[in-house]
């Protein structure tokens, strides 16, 4: 490993060892904030097998560029997969419907139980991770090849999108929606997928970024660079998630209805509002950034915007999950300073290290050949 490497691993294990130093103190906090942690690093891996499943049937350029990024991410998936494990094995610390006394629960969240129980839960989580293992075993051994994944993998895709959107329909229910039971949205699956896809597409510009002079690059056609087409992407993906997250606050808006309303009452007082300013601001940017043609042939304007969208989705993940289990002052926020640099730090760790050995990517394909 190298020193980077090393340093971010001695970074994630010391953030783990301040998790493990406040569990005792406080579980529920310390769960709250690891769970923020977690699905932020598992909507990388998911918007990256969405954006490399899509490209598998459209093509383009700019899939091609970023491939290997993307990749990259999807062989992660295991690793933020286990990231939750630590959740699972508390659930009544996280979720209010799970170990509760049906009793103490509103008449709404009781019509509810028959799908919110913990064994149903459990299986569920168990059916989403094995149909997204899967996949990634599928999107990593067809896009090894640089001509295999338009070609002879389109079906494949075509079908294994099918199951990737209701697992993270299921996914986005089950860890986000009820840990407020109820709030229904018809539309929230659609609005974590659309922000999975914007913060990998984001993280994957910075990869290459940090490796290519992207702006200098062919793109699709005569008058365009590589640069502009992934900018134009990232637009479009940004415009998208706008969209959604704009007609589900308009629904719930012009509905005046009271249980979903409070939603967004707990995520715009208390302080988290600013949170909310930020967010708001950032994805301004983000889709103001693009219209100037300037900026995305540049570098270093690539950069800011692939840096500003992907900051803007750590704000949404933030702002959406954390409101409902945060108890405490600003100092209460160690919990998620020790969960982000434990999880930032070994996935970092572990980024570097498959982009140094891409070999180690289907690594199974190795241990295949050594029989």
């Amino acid at each position: 490993m190298s020193r980077l490497e090393q340093g971010f691993a001695v970074v994630g294990i010391a953030g783990l060892v301040l998790c493990a130093l406040g569990a005792p103190l406080d579980a529920k906090a310390m769960l709250g904030a690891w769970l923020a942690a977690a699905l932020f690093a598992l909507s990388l891996s998911l918007g990256a097998l969405t954006i490399l499943m899509v490209h598998g049937l459209t093509g383009g350029r700019w899939g091609e560029a970023v491939r290997q990024p993307l990749r990259i991410m999807i062989a992660m998936l295991p690793f933020a997969l286990v990231l939750l494990l630590p959740v699972l094995m508390r659930l009544d610390l996280v979720f209010p419907w799970a170990g509760a006394d049906p009793a103490m629960l509103s008449e709404k969240v009781r019509e509810k139980l028959a799908y919110l129980n913990v064994p149903f839960f459990l299986l569920r989580f168990a059916f989403c991770a094995a149909i997204w293992l899967f996949l990634t075993w599928i999107v990593l051994d067809a896009t090894g090849d640089e001509t295999s994944s338009n070609h002879r993998s389109g079906k494949r895709f075509a079908l294994g999108l099918i199951p990737h959107a209701l697992a993270v329909s299921v996914f986005s229910i089950d860890w986000m929606l009820s840990l407020e039971p109820e709030f229904t949205s018809t539309i929230y699956a659609l609005c974590e997928a659309s922000a999975e896809v914007v913060g990998a597409f984001a993280m994957a510009i910075l990869i290459l970024a940090a490796n290519r002079a992207v702006e200098i690059l062919p793109g699709g056609d005569e008058e365009t660079t590589l640069s502009e087409d992934l900018a134009n992407m990232q637009f479009g993906f940004v415009l998208t998630w706008i969209y959604l997250a704009f007609m589900q606050w308009l629904v719930v808006w012009g509905g005046d209805l009271p249980d979903e309303i409070h939603w967004y009452v707990i995520r715009g007082d208390n302080g988290w509002q600013y949170l909310l300013y930020v967010l708001i601001a950032l994805q301004v940017a983000a889709f103001a950034g693009p219209l100037n043609r300037g900026l995305k042939r540049s570098h270093a304007g690539l950069v800011w915007l692939a840096g500003t969208t992907l900051a803007g989705h750590f704000a949404d993940v933030f702002w959406r999950i954390r409101p409902p289990l945060f108890v405490g002052g600003p100092l209460a926020l160690w919990h998620d300073a020790a969960a982000w640099i434990g999880v930032g730090g070994l996935w970092l760790a572990l980024l570097l290290f498959l982009l140094h050995r891409p070999d180690r990517i289907v690594w199974w394909k190795r241990e295949i050949a050594h029989g």
